[in-house]
């Protein structure tokens, strides 16, 4: 019988909200003070350890789960403890709506056609080409249909689509044969063969019907029904692209007077998304075949609901505790720290621990310390970080000699990143990979701008592959990695020395995996 966790203690934890402290349930802005002057009073041996937890925690298992749990093996290490609880909801912001996508019947539709000719394009034979049951090649595009509405449903254990089910050497056949043909011709394919597909148009017609108001008579005759989709969840711009408007919006921007039906607009539609993933396999940017084309489905159908807004929002929280003010989190603690020292009181080191987002919030710790001038000696791990290199590169190059000489990454093997399903069956990889594919972008002329496959810290494909060969942000952090011996510990990694150990299989598994926790406690004590 496990051992029951200890109630969290307010000597160990701060908590805020939009990286400010002030009322409850965020900690007042006196606890600032009071817990370093404690810890101080402590005299940890092995100084202050700083954790960050990631951004999809709830503040109940940040509080109960990673504080209740760690607190006591951080102190067997000889340091004293100090939690950032920083969280709002962003979980359930985030994931909250992605089985609603999964079950609207235009996502699956779409998938289904898109997969369809993207599967024909990089097919040797040129055609529906995957393995069914015992192995058995399936080329019949009704049986791929099928197959496909019984991953949906979980009666598959793997989507029609994935590398291992392209009959052939995928790796060596698909990007060979992923030729970008010509979107009007590829259209014209696609919009001669719809007679085939009945239910696809059904499903369709009806997300037509539904996007005009209720009582404006259109011309539903291409559409093929009269009935109305119950749900509509495509994004605005997605729907003028497939169904031009005529008229404005009403209060639903979805919904708008739209003028004569044509399945061309709709394979027009369609075509692009399948150009788009095919562009990936040429430049080695996708993320296998399946996950690829809900990428772009996604990004193009849903980006509303997707959750960049709320990503951002997440990193934006980090940032601001290190704002201007007499209540952000962070900056409260590095000015403590910071008075502690000036009065002649220091901890022996400081180690920042960082799992996911946190990675992100620790990068911007370390610009607020250096601004503040912080003298304390301070240590990096990152756990599974969800940093773009780009933010790290920056790190890098203003806190390399001096902040970030003592660092370590535990991070997953691209085997384990691809079989760490986030949220089966809408989408197989990890976390990482979902970031890496929908919500990362870049500011460009005030306007925020995705970008699909962005590399992150945290995964081992941006430093293995050639296609990031000129990329000098990656490049820039895998000389980082290498220029200090034991910078980087993939897992798993058994027996590999003393704080070189990790069996993490899952993103989540960072900050509670055993072999993990004694590879940290021993850089703490290191």
């Amino acid at each position: 019988m496990a051992t029951p966790l200890l109630a969290p203690n307010k000597d160990n934890y701060l908590v805020s909200a939009n990286g400010r402290l002030g009322n409850p349930p965020q900690s007042a802005i006196t606890e600032v003070s009071r817990i370093l002057d404690h810890a101080m009073q402590q005299g940890p041996a092995n100084g202050l350890v700083i954790h960050m937890h990631g951004g999809l925690v709830s503040r109940d298992s940040a509080l109960n789960d990673i504080t209740a749990r760690l607190t006591p093996r951080y102190q067997e290490a000889g340091a004293y403890p100090l939690f950032f609880v920083w969280e709002s909801g962003f979980k359930e912001a985030l994931l909250n709506n992605k089985s609603d996508i999964l079950n609207d019947p235009a996502f699956r539709e779409l998938v289904k056609k898109v997969s369809e000719w993207v599967v024909a394009k990089i097919s040797p034979v040129g055609g529906v080409n995957f393995k069914g049951a015992g192995g058995v090649p399936i080329t019949d595009v009704d049986r791929f249909r099928q197959e496909y509405d019984r991953w949906f449903d979980n009666l598959r254990q793997a989507p029609p689509v994935e590398d291992s089910d392209i009959a052939g050497d995928a790796q060596a056949t698909t990007r060979s044969n992923a030729g970008i043909p010509d979107l009007d011709d590829l259209a014209s394919d696609i919009e001669r063969q719809l007679d085939d597909d009945p239910e696809f148009k059904r499903v369709l017609g009806r997300a037509f019907n539904a996007a005009n108001p209720p009582g404006v008579v259109v011309t539903t005759k291409g559409a093929g029904t009269t009935e109305r989709a119950t749900v509509l969840l495509i994004s605005p711009d997605a729907l003028d692209e497939m169904f031009p408007a005529t008229g404005p919006a009403s209060t639903d921007a979805r919904v708008k007077t739209r003028g004569v039906f044509t399945w061309l607009n709709v394979a027009r539609y369609a075509a692009g998304i399948v150009i788009a993933v095919l562009k990936r396999f040429r430049s080695h940017r996708d993320h296998g075949v399946y996950c690829t084309i809900v990428e772009e489905v996604l990004q193009s159908a849903y980006g509303d609901l997707i959750g960049a807004t709320v990503w951002n929002a997440m990193k934006k929280d980090t940032l601001d505790s290190f704002a201007d003010g007499t209540d952000t989190c962070g900056r409260l603690v590095v000015q403590k720290i910071r008075e502690m020292e000036k009065a002649g009181k220091q901890f022996k080191k400081i180690t920042l621990v960082g799992h996911s987002t946190g990675a992100i919030y620790i990068c911007n710790f370390l610009d607020a310390a250096r601004a503040a001038g912080l003298e304390t000696p301070i240590q990096v791990v990152f756990l599974a970080p969800a940093v773009t290199c780009q933010r790290f590169a920056r790190a890098i190059n203003d806190h390399e000699g001096t902040y970030l000489r003592d660092f370590r990454m535990f991070a997953m093997r691209d085997a384990r990143e691809q079989q760490d399903a986030m949220l089966k069956p809408l989408y197989t990889r990890s976390l990482l990979y979902f970031v890496s594919g929908l919500l990362e972008g870049n500011d460009v002329d005030g306007k925020w701008t995705s970008e699909e496959d962005m590399p992150l810290v945290g995964m081992e494909r941006f430093f293995t592959q050639a296609a990031f060969s000129n990329d000098a942000q990656v490049q820039k952090v895998w000389q980082f990695f290498n220029a200090k011996a034991n910078r980087l510990v993939w897992s798993r990694a058994a027996d590999a020395g003393v704080g070189l150990n990790s069996d993490s299989q899952h993103h989540g598994d960072f900050d509670n995996d055993e072999s993990t926790l004694i590879s940290l406690m021993n850089i703490i004590r290191g």
